[in-house]
């Protein structure tokens, strides 16, 4: 699954299993903030993907119209929790629960030394890469 963004910040997908995922982060300059840990932004993209890549591979087998899903975020919800100081950050993500459709998802962020920097969770929707639900209708966030 591509992600143009993902790949300009610079994460990258370590692993990814049925209902979990596992994102990995070199600090670069750009990353940081003017007090010198990771910037806040950057922590809740790592964690934002991790939770939505948790759900991104099915619990049990899709129909063939539902193979060309994609999760959407619905609500995030973060706590920041320690500086994130480090050279590197693990994402790690885990499906909690949902149906098809809509999913629920908590992440935990790390820093190098195995400090706990940051956590999320949140609610997505799943949908078709282009835009449609599985019913070919366009996707519709007012119905949800």
């Amino acid at each position: 699954m591509s992600n143009p963004f993902i790949e300009l910040v610079g994460a990258e997908l370590v692993e990814q299993l049925p209902g979990q995922c596992l994102w990995r982060l070199d600090r670069r300059e750009c990353h940081g903030n003017p007090h010198g840990s990771l910037h806040g932004g950057v922590i809740s993209t790592l964690l934002d993907v991790a939770c939505a890549y948790s759900g991104a591979i099915p619990l049990v087998p899709l129909k063939a119209v539902e193979a060309n899903q994609r999760p959407a975020t619905l609500s995030l919800t973060l706590q920041f929790l320690a500086k994130a100081k480090g050279n590197s950050f693990v994402a790690k993500g885990r499906r909690t629960g949902g149906g098809k459709r809509i999913f629920f998802a908590e992440a935990q962020l790390f820093s190098d030394d195995g400090t706990l920097v940051a956590m999320a969770m949140g609610s997505f929707c799943m949908q078709q890469a282009d835009g449609l639900h599985a019913t070919g209708e366009p996707a519709n966030f007012d119905s949800i």
